[in-house]
């Protein structure tokens, strides 16, 4: 291995990334459900970083940080 390159997410934690990355509110006129959804979203964002290694797992943290990016700029918008 390339220690130049992070390591490429398992089967498993790429799943779960594109999982959580798929998933919408089902009712996108209920705000409170939305915001709820947001933040449910990140809460579980933020758990699964906890349990990654910045040397192991670089490139699943990049993509986890900017799905929470996006949920806090949908949870932003909600807030306007």
């Amino acid at each position: 291995m390339n220690h130049n390159q992070p390591a490429l997410p398992t089967s498993s934690q790429q799943s779960a990334i594109n999982k959580l990355a798929a998933s919408t509110p089902h009712n996108g006129n209920n705000i409170d459900m939305m915001r709820g959804y947001y933040v449910e979203k990140i809460q579980e964002l933020n758990t699964q970083l906890t349990r990654l290694n910045l040397m192991e797992n670089a490139r699943e943290i990049s993509a986890i940080c900017h799905e929470i990016i996006r949920a806090k700029k949908g949870l932003t918008k909600l807030s306007r």
